[in-house]
C-alpha cells in the first residue's frame, strides 16, 4: 500500500499514478475527449486560483454544508461522471460510490459505466446522479433512464 501522508495536492496524485498504474490506463484517466479543449480550459482556469490558508481562526460555528438540487449535502462538491472507471479498478464506481457516500456529496455515475446502474446505487448515498449518453438506440436510452430512476 503506498503512503498517500506525503500527498498535499493533485499533482502530486498524478505523478504517483504516472509511476504505477499501465500507460493505456494512466493515458485514458490524465485526457480529455477529442480535441482536450474543455480539459486545457480547465486547466487554465483552476491554475490562477489560490486558496489561502488560515491558522489560528475561530472555525467554530462553520459549516460547508449547503443544498445541491434540493438535497442537503456535507460540501458543495459532486463526484464527476469517470467512464470506464472499471479500467482503474474493478469495483471503480461501487469504491467512488462509497467514498461520495463517506464524504456526504453526491456520486454522478457515467453511461459508460463498468459496473451497473442498479450495483452502484446500493452503495451509493441520496445523491446519486446518472449521467446519460444519448443514443440512436430510444429504446435502449429509455431503459436506462428508467433503471437510473429505479435505482
Amino acid at each position: 500500500m503506498t503512503d498517500l501522508s506525503k500527498i498535499t495536492c493533485i499533482e502530486d496524485l498524478r505523478v504517483l499514478a504516472k509511476c504505477r498504474v499501465p500507460r493505456m490506463f494512466y493515458d485514458y484517466a490524465d485526457s480529455g475527449s477529442w480535441t482536450e479543449g474543455t480539459y486545457r480550459a480547465n486547466q487554465a482556469d483552476f491554475a490562477p486560483i489560490q486558496l489561502r490558508q488560515r491558522v489560528a481562526i475561530n472555525m467554530e460555528g462553520r459549516s460547508t454544508a449547503t443544498t445541491m438540487i434540493g438535497e442537503p449535502v456535507a460540501m458543495p462538491v459532486a463526484l464527476a461522471p469517470t467512464g470506464l472507471t472499471g479500467m482503474q479498478h474493478a469495483d471503480g464506481e461501487i469504491l467512488a460510490a462509497r467514498a461520495a457516500r463517506a464524504f456526504g456529496v453526491p456520486f454522478t455515475l457515467s453511461t459508460m459505466s463498468i459496473c451497473s446502474i442498479e450495483d452502484v446505487a446500493q452503495h451509493a448515498g441520496p445523491g446519486f446522479w446518472f449521467q446519460l449518453y444519448v443514443m440512436r438506440d430510444r429504446d435502449f436510452i429509455e431503459r436506462l433512464i428508467d433503471r437510473a430512476k429505479a435505482a
